[in-house]
């Protein structure tokens, strides 16, 4: 479920990032604090990367970190994982049915998106196949979103533990106006405070207490 957010409409949100070093800690950790036990999700094939998954209704936090039974990728892992020493929250997902429309609206105010990107996840249940949209710049610390088309997958948020809302969600920045107006030309909105340095938070609240994830 989606609380206070004062970012926007609840459609838009596809999911919220979590990236950690090691998943079976960040995991515990968001339990200790709210009650609610991850769902394993799955490897990202390919990717050296597996995830779980907190749902907040129809949508979802992913908990996003190295998995070792697919060992070195040969790549960097996604969010900069592999240079991480604990967890943080690193950006969130917009969903996007047409991805192409993402790529050409980010051109006109200087954003670069790449084309649609295959992925896949396997799941114990499923596998899932969608598209991504990724930025190729500046994320303004994780304040301008990817875009995702799950396609006719189904949507991970279904199988996830329930239990976790949003309780709040703000971007922070040098910046907000500007950063406002590159939101609104990809279409999305979202609160945009000022401070010294750029990131999001993000407040979740679930049965046993509340936890603000850190940037």
């Amino acid at each position: 479920m989606l609380g206070t957010l004062g970012v926007y409409s609840q459609e838009m949100l596809d999911h919220i990032v979590f990236a950690t070093p090691d998943i079976a800690m960040s995991s515990e950790w968001i339990a200790d604090l709210t009650g609610v036990i991850a769902t394993e999700g799955g490897p990202h094939v390919n990717n050296g990367t597996r995830n779980r998954l907190c749902s907040f209704g129809d949508t979802y936090l992913e908990i996003i970190g190295p998995d070792p039974e697919q060992g070195d990728p040969g790549v960097p892992r996604s969010f900069g994982i592999d240079e991480l020493e604990t967890h943080r929250v690193v950006t969130w997902c917009a969903r996007q049915h047409d991805l192409s429309s993402v790529v050409s609206s980010g051109a006109e105010v200087g954003l670069g998106y790449t084309e649609p990107v295959a992925m896949r996840r396997v799941a114990p249940d499923m596998t899932l196949d969608w598209h991504l949209s990724l930025p190729t710049g500046d994320t303004e610390g994780g304040i301008l979103p990817f875009f995702i088309d799950w396609g006719q997958s189904r949507h991970p948020s279904e199988s996830a533990a329930p239990g976790l809302t949003v309780a709040e969600m703000r971007g922070l920045h040098t910046d907000p106006e500007r950063v406002n107006e590159l939101l609104a030309a990809l279409g999305e909105t979202m609160k945009v405070e000022s401070a010294d340095s750029p990131g999001l938070y993000v407040e979740l609240s679930g049965p046993s207490g509340s936890v603000v994830l850190p940037n």
